[in-house]
């Protein structure tokens, strides 16, 4: 099954330049594939009262072919590409007059609520007759950065009320924030973000104090949000030369 929507950039949505900002384009991706699940009835809702589980977005790749400018209207088509017993991959389409401009690719599990163990996905909860085949090759990268060191602290920041969501734990856009916000204005305005990868390794709460930090080499980012000793999110940018 394929949920398909329109949309106009709004103002909230956009960087310093008025065009479509990646934290906005995350939230819209987020908010699509909500959509998409409260048709299907696998919202975190009914989730929640009916099978005593959540969702976790584990994986997010998103690829931009341009950023759309403010006011300028888009096409989105949201769909499930994989499903197993352990995952569920979701990819969400943005064209602009029947050009792809910006493919999203998320990965989700179903967690149980109670023991915060990774739940079966069952016929029950989702069927696989609302699978449909992907057309994009867009391939989750293996990031592994344990290899950084502390000197590479960019910034520490503090999980406040308004980073929470719906299941009580942070919000995945709000990471995505942290990320942004260790580059400057003119450099996302001269480098603009082609390729943007982050994995969610562990769930934050209220309170939580994370450490960021950061490694660039040449147009290539890698960043670590790390929670004492432990890392919760690695994530990638490619930026333009």
């Amino acid at each position: 099954m394929r949920f398909t929507s329109r949309g106009k950039v709004s103002a909230s949505m956009c960087d310093s330049e008025a065009k479509l900002s990646l934290l906005g384009a995350v939230q819209l991706i987020q908010d699509y594939v909500s959509e998409l699940f409260g048709i299907v009835k696998v919202d975190q809702t009914t989730m929640k009262n009916k099978h005593g589980a959540m969702w976790v977005f584990t994986k997010n790749r998103v690829k931009i072919e341009r950023q759309l400018r403010w006011d300028e209207e888009f096409e989105v088509s949201c769909f499930v590409s994989c499903l197993t017993p352990v995952r569920m991959v979701v990819e969400t389409i943005f064209e602009h007059n029947k050009q792809i401009i910006l493919v999203s690719q998320i990965e989700a599990c179903a967690v149980d609520i109670s023991t915060q163990k990774i739940r079966r996905i069952t016929s029950e909860i989702i069927s696989k007759n609302f699978v449909e085949v992907s057309t994009e090759k867009l391939e989750f990268s293996r990031l592994n950065m344990q290899e950084m060191e502390s000197e590479a602290i960019d910034n520490e920041v503090v999980i406040g009320s308004t980073c929470i969501d719906f299941c009580k734990h942070t919000n995945n856009t709000e990471y995505v924030r942290f990320v942004l916000n260790t580059f400057s204005v003119i450099d996302l305005k001269e480098h603009p973000i082609k390729l943007f990868e982050i994995c969610y390794l562990s769930q934050t709460f209220e309170g939580d104090k994370l450490q960021i930090l950061k490694k660039q080499e040449r147009n290539i980012t890698d960043i670590v949000l790390r929670k004492g000793a432990e890392n919760v999110v690695l994530c990638r940018l490619t930026q333009e030369i």
